[in-house]
Order: C-alpha cells, then structure tokens, then sequence
C-alpha cells in the first residue's frame, strides 16, 4: 500500500513539473499566476532543531482581478524527515496605488516522504497539510514582484514499523498482505513560516 501511494505522488509531481514548464511558457497569453518562496519554518519545542528548510511554488490561473486558484507543491524538511506537499492553493493580492500591496494565502492538502529510504518493516508517510499565509508585495518595476510572507504550517506525519508474516496471504485483522502487525507512530508538527519570493 505504502509504495502504491509513493508511486502516484511521484506522477502527480511529474504532472505538476510538466504543466509548470507548460504554464510558464503560456504567461503572456494566459492568466497565469506562480508565486515562487524559500524560507524557514520555526518552531519552539524544547527538543530538535528550531528552525528547519521550505522551499514551495505555486502555480495557477487568475479567478478574478485579485484572486488565483492552483496548485502547490516544494519540499520542506522536518527533522530528519523531508515532505514533499501536494495542495490545492489560493493566492490573492490586495492592490494599492503605493509601491506595496497585500498579500493574502492558502494551501491545503497532503504531504508525501517521497525521498525517504523505506524497507518492509520501517517506512514513514506523509499526511494532511494546511498553510495559511499573509505577507506584502513588492512593485519591481515589471510584472514581477517580491515577496515576504508569515504564516503558519501544520503538517502530520506518520512513521509505520510492522512485522512480517509471510503466510498472511489475505490481509486478515485489516493488516496488509504479509505482515502480522503494523504500529503507527503520529507525529503533528505545528510551524511558523517565514518566506521570500518572487510573485507574478
């Protein structure tokens, strides 16, 4: 089950590098919206490391004048752990007539351990995410602008260790086929987000 799941996140980010690449190249004519960061996400617990890696791009269509909806996906670092998010996501931008704007954001969905090296018996997986944000816009000059964003992200993880059982042949008691038992070990980490980036 566990490699069933790591094989369509890995053609679901395949998908979203390719419509990335596709997008990209239909800017001018399209309304087409990323929003690109790399930061740091934080934390206050007393035990491992403070603060820890996120890198994220969004990229989507325009709804309105202020609002775009899309996808989001990066990697972020946790520990020893690096989750790869997959969201659905929404950028808005309240204009003014001065060089700043506001920035307003949300994404929310799941995250994979796509780079984890799993084995039967030991393997982590990813779970629910959500990402709220809210920052200021940058006027550069073009279409582009900078960015900087403060939000909060909220991200489950789950470590699994079981044990093999060959003659399981049927998946009895609810376990997989071939194991005699399966622990889940859930950890849910609370962050503070702190990003730059560029928007356009």
């Amino acid at each position: 089950m566990k490699f069933t799941f790591k094989a369509i996140s890995w053609i679901v980010l395949t998908l979203v590098i390719i419509l990335f690449f596709k997008g990209s190249g239909c800017a001018q004519s399209l309304p087409f919206t990323n929003h690109t960061e790399i930061g740091i996400l934080q934390n206050n617990q007393a035990i491992g490391p403070h603060t820890s890696f996120t890198f994220q791009t969004f990229n989507g269509v325009k709804a309105n004048r202020w609002l775009s909806l899309g996808f989001t996906t990066g990697v972020d670092t946790y520990e020893q752990t690096e989750i790869i998010p997959f969201a659905l996501g929404a950028r808005g931008e309240l204009s003014s007539d001065t060089k700043f704007s506001t920035l307003f954001g949300l994404d929310m969905g799941l995250g994979t351990a796509l780079f984890e090296k799993d084995t039967d018996t030991e393997w982590t997986e990813g779970g629910f995410l959500i990402n709220p944000i809210i920052g200021l816009l940058m006027k550069t000059g073009g279409k582009t602008k900078l960015s900087l964003s403060l939000g909060y992200k909220r991200q489950v993880i789950s470590e699994y260790t079981g044990v093999l059982d060959p003659t399981n042949t049927t998946g009895e008691d609810g376990l997989p086929q071939g194991y005699q038992s399966v622990n889940q070990d859930k950890f849910t980490f609370n962050r503070a987000s702190v990003r730059l980036g560029v928007f356009f």
